[in-house]
């Protein structure tokens, strides 16, 4: 599922250029406070809404213009009393009316305005409608896409460029391994989600723009990401596509990478 949110906020708050990190452990915030039958559907894939072992989520970044930007504090003041977000969920759509409305009871700690914490509450939403995926899908990446090598050993220098050699195979081996875990690991060949017969491709169109980002303390002792942004058509099973689709493109989506909309 998608939801797009409208959130409301003060004139002059500021936020930093950096906000991943906020907006990831709001999101997990909301999805502890999951009623039973969402919680016991998790459960069921193998995870816990606690413990926030669920990441099949990402989201976009923030739609905030107008806005001033301090490069010098990495800063963004808001000139507006409104941003947008749109979060993407690997989910039965039957739990999307119980999300908004958790959603909508705990409010987005995020930035300060004259020097005081400030909260932005949702006030409006939209429920995307779903799609009918194709074999076959042109795909613009909102949030930067970030692909690692697949070697056990990772080198000092892990991340891949989008038109650089093994690229397309770490994209698809990440992509599997992932939909695997959010299927406790059985043969996604058996519940027939996965034809391994099935030719994948991968194929950048344009040029990509490199973005890092900088990440808050957290549990996984991630201090940064690099990630790419860029047009791409992309040939995986239906099943797969979907998977990408609403748990997000390459590693890390629960940390506001890997959100891209149909072309």
């Amino acid at each position: 599922m998608r939801i797009q949110f409208s959130l409301s906020c003060q004139k002059g708050t500021v936020i930093p250029i950096n906000y991943q990190s906020e907006i990831s452990h709001w999101i997990f915030d909301v999805l502890s406070k999951a009623g039973s039958e969402l919680s016991s559907w998790v459960q069921q894939r193998g995870f816990d809404l606690g413990s926030r072992n669920f990441k099949l989520f990402t989201f976009s970044p923030l739609a905030i213009y107008p806005y001033e930007m301090d490069q010098v504090r990495q800063e963004f003041r808001l000139l507006g009393n409104q941003v947008k977000l749109s979060i993407s969920i690997y989910l039965d759509p039957s739990f999307e009316q119980q999300l908004v409305h958790i959603f909508r009871q705990v409010p987005l700690p995020l930035g300060s305005v004259d020097g005081h914490p400030t909260q932005f509450e949702v006030k409006h939403w939209q429920v995307m409608q779903p799609i009918t995926f194709k074999e076959t899908m042109h795909f613009k990446a909102v949030s930067p896409v970030s692909i690692t090598s697949v070697e056990e050993v990772k080198p000092a220098n892990p991340y891949l460029l989008p038109d650089g050699d093994g690229y397309d195979v770490s994209f698809f081996t990440h992509a599997v391994r992932r939909m695997k875990a959010a299927w406790q690991y059985k043969s996604l060949a058996g519940l027939k989600l996965l034809d391994p017969s099935f030719p994948m491709h991968y194929r950048l169109i344009g040029q990509a723009k490199s973005r890092l980002i900088h990440l808050k303390p957290n549990v996984e002792g991630i201090a940064q990401l690099r990630g790419f942004v860029y047009d791409f058509e992309v040939s995986m099973p239906p099943a797969v596509m979907e998977f990408c689709y609403y748990a997000g493109f390459g590693e890390y989506p629960y940390l506001g990478f890997g959100y891209a909309d149909f072309k």
